[in-house]
């Protein structure tokens, strides 16, 4: 599970460049990288990039800021909804990867993202809450198979690239 940020940015006044980077919020890379994803996925590609330097650890969210922890409250209710669970039992991680999407959005740190996840329900829930917060045609969720970062292009996701 990851945000893809898209920003444009302008040097000097000159042409603009759509800088690409794979962001990760801190519950989901501590999900990913503990002893149970090591055992089950072993030295990946998803660690390869953190080496590579084209998947970067997110910012800490701010909890405070009201996009984020409405975000993350309507998330869970969205998901445990969408399948039948208790709100009690959905994942921080979840609710973090849409509150993440949120934060660089509001916080005019991306013009646009993507959610990269296996979790269809928490896909959904991005498409449908956030443009309810202003983000309009700004979002985009992408359902990916599991072994999807395995396939990745990093010259996709480094900084200038395309």
């Amino acid at each position: 599970m990851a945000v893809r940020t898209t920003r444009s940015i302008s040097d000097s006044g000159g042409p603009s460049v759509a800088r690409r980077r794979v962001l990760v919020p801190r519950r989901v890379y501590d999900e990913l990288n503990g002893s149970v994803a090591t055992e089950t996925y072993g030295r990946s590609r998803w660690q390869e990039g953190f080496d590579e330097g084209w998947i970067a650890l997110a910012d800490d969210l701010d909890y405070a800021n009201p996009v984020v922890s409405t975000v993350m409250d309507e998330t869970r209710r969205f998901i445990a909804s969408e399948t039948n669970r208790d709100e009690d039992v959905i994942e921080k991680a979840d609710t973090a990867l849409v509150a993440l999407a949120g934060q660089l959005l509001d916080g005019g740190r991306a013009s646009r993202v993507v959610i990269l996840t296996t979790d269809k329900p928490l896909g959904e829930a991005a498409e449908t809450l956030l443009p309810r917060h202003g983000f309009e045609n700004r979002i985009e969720y992408r359902y990916v198979a599991s072994d999807y970062l395995d396939r990745l292009a990093p010259d996709e996701f480094r900084d200038g690239s395309r």
